[in-house]
């Protein structure tokens, strides 16, 4: 039973700033499933260009990781890959955000 409240906290601390995020910059599909698919995507894709190129920092894996998200969210989420990137900004400082006060109310209980 608490792997399925764990399950559903995660997706839903990773799916709602995406959501959000989506919203706010006027994305065509800016649903729950959607934005689930686009997170996924997203993650196969960089895997995938992450094995061919071996051994990139983290810091220029910061600069590959983005461009390679908004490519998934402009496929998925139906929007220009300008926005894609400005989503794909605001969805890591939201999700930020959002870890930040999950973990400070965690800790306080």
């Amino acid at each position: 039973m608490e792997f399925i409240i764990l399950l559903i906290v995660v997706v839903a601390v990773l799916v709602l700033p995406l959501k959000m995020a989506a919203a706010m910059m006027g994305a065509r599909n800016t649903g729950a499933f959607y934005c689930l698919f686009a997170l996924l995507l997203a993650v196969m894709i960089q895997r995938f260009v992450g094995g061919m190129i071996p051994g990139v920092t983290e810091q220029y894996g910061m600069l590959i990781t983005i461009p390679l998200a908004a490519i998934a969210y402009m496929l998925v989420l139906g929007t220009g890959f300008l926005k894609a990137i400005a989503i794909a900004i605001v969805q890591g400082l939201l999700l930020i955000g959002l870890t930040l006060v999950l973990g400070s109310v965690l800790a306080a209980i």
